[in-house]
């Protein structure tokens, strides 16, 4: 194959490519370069490439490279619809949070406070809406779900309108761009940097439409597995964690906003809590009005 030609091939190889890190061995694969000529074709096409500012050379990783993306996103802030969501979340929150378009939720919760109901709540005030609602479950599959979704009083079986879908990884391949995309939940087992990479994939896909992403908590922690990592991205994130009496019995659960991007009238929404138990496992019973825990 002629150099000019192994060129060309590369080129249009690493710009379809996109932003993520290549090897020369990922050109050889793909491209089918086996002969000794061919990769060296291949070096000097990658080192001219480099010359020109193309690709850079990928931190120590010999033969690593990345492509130079120079194209300016520029932002239209003129011509920005302003107008919030409609989505309804229980507990109130909607009342005195906006969010937009494109725009995750993260709902960092321990096991057993409330997560799945939260979630199949959101599902059940708004699949009438706007937006089409997928459901991504990492635990339930039929039977469990049908039990679930039976437990609401006054919505019948067939009376539910949203796309279920049984997943447990690679979320962000299957978000839906201008849906509401509702991710139950993102198991992460160690490594748990790797949350923000998540979220910022889950964040890319989206266009008109959110993301409600949920996360499990270990008791006493104020977020999810991922820690700050975790809150880069959402512009609404809620702590979910559950509560004991004074005889240390299980006594329902409280919902915290840890972080708030678009507060109506610009209050300070941090740290607000109500508390709530669940009935039936789906509805969700208000206990408390919101109030604010003095650290």
């Amino acid at each position: 194959m002629p150099n000019n030609i192994i060129y060309d091939k590369i080129h249009a190889w690493v710009i379809d490519g996109g932003d993520a890190d290549f090897s020369d061995r990922d050109i050889d694969h793909d491209l089918d370069l086996i002969e000794p000529e061919e990769k060296e074709a291949r070096a000097n096409a990658l080192n001219r490439m480099v010359k020109a500012g193309l690709i850079e050379k990928v931190g120590r990783r010999r033969g690593w490279y990345r492509y130079v993306n120079r194209e300016l996103d520029i932002i239209d802030y003129r011509n920005a619809d302003t107008t919030p969501i409609d989505i309804k979340f229980p507990l109130g929150i909607s009342a005195f949070c906006r969010l937009y378009p494109k725009s995750i939720v993260a709902i960092s919760g321990e096991k057993n406070a409330g997560k799945t109901a939260f979630c199949l709540n959101v599902v059940r005030d708004n699949q009438n809406g706007d937006h089409p609602i997928y459901y991504f479950s990492s635990e339930m599959l039929s039977v469990e779900m049908k039990v679930r979704l039976d437990s609401f009083v006054g919505v019948p079986i067939d009376g539910w309108n949203f796309n279920p879908v049984h997943r447990t990884e690679n979320f962000e391949d299957v978000i839906v761009p201008d849906a509401i995309n509702i991710v139950d939940f993102l198991e992460i087992h160690d490594e748990f940097w790797k949350v923000g990479e998540k979220m910022a994939a889950i964040f890319n896909r989206l266009r008109k439409g959110i993301a409600i992403v949920c996360v499990q908590k270990n008791p006493k922690q104020e977020h999810g597995r991922g820690g700050s990592f975790l809150i880069e991205k959402p512009r609404l994130t809620l702590s979910l964690a559950r509560k004991f009496n004074e005889f240390d019995e299980l006594d329902g659960a409280a919902c915290t906003v840890t972080n708030c991007k678009f507060p109506y009238g610009g209050k300070n929404l941090n740290g607000l809590t109500k508390d709530y138990k669940l009935r039936n496992g789906s509805e969700i019973v208000e206990t408390s009005q919101w109030y604010r825990v003095r650290r």
